[in-house]
């Protein structure tokens, strides 16, 4: 069985297709834009998680001091409690639950005047506090880096896409130079071939010229014959 080696071009074709349908099928797969897109959804997943968190144990806290204002005798500051709870509430987060309870110990503790418990429970609250906000600091940096990295990938890919526009226009007009010379040009081959009908005996030049010309071409040779044996 005869095989033959793949030519460059057939390699080049080859290598396009793949590339063309790994764009399609798997952006992600390829450095660039789609690759940032991917992992800027998760930064912004991050930092929604790390706010929704600080925002729902301080909304337990908030929900508790009414609660402690309720059970307050009345007075102006008291008042001025219970009426601005709810509207802080209606700004925060669903109150996490297991912040609730903490929230309610450390309540009971004062109200009981149970001191260093209360202080206990304070410290472990600022404690959680901290890393709360330590890990929405983490996620909004994290969110930032992902927004400066996906506006450079978005830049590399607009000057890659500008590079593989121009390739292929440049493409494109070799292309037409290579067809064009193929219609219309003779290779060394069929130089040969005219070379050897020439050696013929009895043999005339220009009939064996017009054998390997193209028709079409037939006038415009004769042209630029006359003209050249005028010149002569």
């Amino acid at each position: 069985m005869k095989t033959r080696a793949f030519t460059t071009l057939e390699v080049l074709a080859v290598l396009a297709i793949l590339g063309a349908l790994g764009f399609a099928f798997k952006p992600s797969l390829f450095p660039g834009a789609s690759k940032r897109a991917e992992n800027s959804a998760k930064a912004t997943a991050q930092l929604e998680q790390a706010t929704n968190a600080q925002g729902s144990s301080a909304a337990a806290s908030v929900a508790m001091i009414g609660t402690a204002a309720g059970m307050a005798t009345s007075s102006p500051a008291v008042d001025f409690i219970r009426r601005e709870v709810p509207v802080a509430l209606a700004k925060l987060p669903t109150p996490d639950p297991t912040a609730l309870i903490q929230a309610e110990q450390r309540r009971v503790a004062v109200m009981e005047g149970k001191l260093d418990e209360a202080r206990r429970l304070y410290e472990v609250e600022a404690k959680r506090a901290a890393k709360l906000q330590e890990e929405r600091d983490e996620a909004l940096a994290a969110r930032r880096q992902a927004d400066v990295a996906l506006q450079e990938a978005a830049a590399a890919e607009h000057a890659r896409t500008m590079q593989a526009m121009g390739l292929g226009a440049l493409a494109l007009i070799l292309g037409g130079l290579w067809v064009w010379a193929k219609v219309n040009g003779l290779s060394v081959a069929r130089l040969g071939q005219m070379a050897a009908d020439m050696r013929q005996p009895g043999t005339n030049a220009v009939d064996v010229l017009d054998k390997y010309v193209p028709t079409r071409l037939w006038g415009k040779v004769e042209r630029e014959a006359k003209l050249n044996t005028k010149l002569q």
